[in-house]
């Protein structure tokens, strides 16, 4: 029963509202050129978030994931850099795959808690 409130989540109305409204935000384009880039991604099975970090050190970079908050720090000499996408629905129970390789941070939410 709980997996099919979680798929209802991504698969509404509202989630469709919510990704439109966060590319349509001037503010997401501000932060994208002067903080860092952030991607996100719907496919049947996951919702991917892909953070672009160029000459940035897999070490400098950390994630913290609370009820429906991400919020990806990266820490460098001069200053650190964060950004927080807020979803509207609950995250941090979700299972998750978190890679790093080319300059992409990419963080795949499983939709299905079962897998």
């Amino acid at each position: 029963m709980k997996q099919n409130k979680n798929e209802n989540y991504f698969e509404s109305d509202e989630m469709e509202k919510w990704l439109t409204q966060y590319f349509l935000d001037p503010l997401t384009d501000y932060l994208d050129e002067n903080v860092f880039r952030i991607d996100l991604f719907d496919s049947e099975s996951s919702f991917i978030v892909e953070a672009l970090l160029p000459k940035v050190k897999k070490e400098d970079i950390h994630i913290s994931i609370n009820s429906n908050t991400l919020q990806i720090k990266v820490k460098q000499s001069s200053h650190d850099k964060t950004r927080t996408v807020t979803f509207p629905f609950p995250i941090s129970h979700l299972q998750k795959n978190i890679t790093f390789e080319n300059d992409i941070l990419e963080i795949v939410f499983l939709k299905s808690e079962s897998l």
